[in-house]
């Protein structure tokens, strides 16, 4: 999956600072949380200052850098920017072939560059919303945080949701409940072979 970075374009000199944490901080949060996933992240780029440090974010960078199909054909200064990004990064990981890092900070071999048009997709004003029923399952004894059900929306691909056993600041500690999901996921049964549906569950 691709997650794609949105940011506000703000000319005034004096917010750029500020403008370009925005950008970083988020960068380096999104690059931690996903390393070994599989997950691809993007960013949007307009501005030369901002290459670079996604293009080097905790010494990974971001695995896409998109920018503006129309907005940037003239902008070879940009372009230039976002060329060199890609020839370190690929030195680096040419550097770092049969390295074993104590840190995993092997960056990959070079981030791609995207052009098009990144749009926020937020629902329509006035249009209506559905609200789904969701199942909780609540069981005869307690679990321990790292136990729970295996549920997916494919009988064939499932993944194991921990009970409530967790402490909490928000809510209370319950760990006889596990928040499962909609009515329409499946869960994997006691032989461990055999699914139902969520809405099939009977006590």
């Amino acid at each position: 999956s691709i997650t794609c970075q949105e940011k506000a374009n703000i000319d005034d000199g004096n917010e750029h600072e500020k403008d370009n944490g925005w950008i970083m901080i988020p960068a380096e949060n999104l690059i931690s949380q996903c390393q070994n996933t599989g997950t691809k992240i993007a960013a949007y780029v307009n501005r030369v200052g901002d290459v670079g440090g996604l293009a080097r974010a905790l010494e990974l960078g971001v695995d896409a850098l998109c920018i503006d199909g129309t907005a940037s054909i003239n902008d070879q200064e940009l372009w230039d920017a976002l060329i060199e990004a890609q020839s370190e990064r690929r030195l680096a990981a040419a550097t770092n072939v049969g390295d074993s890092p104590d840190n995993g900070t092997v960056p990959n071999k070079s981030p791609v560059i995207v052009t098009g048009t990144c749009k926020r997709i937020t629902s329509s004003v006035g249009k209506s919303t559905v609200l789904a029923d969701r199942v909780c399952i609540d069981l005869v004894q307690s679990l321990k945080c790292t136990e729970g059900c295996w549920v997916g929306s494919s009988a064939k691909i499932t993944a194991l949701v921990l009970s409530e056993a967790a402490q909490s600041s928000f809510v209370p500690s319950r760990p006889f409940r596990v928040n499962a999901g909609p009515v329409h996921t499946y869960v994997v049964m006691g032989d461990g072979l055999s699914t139902k549906y969520l809405s099939e569950l009977q006590a």
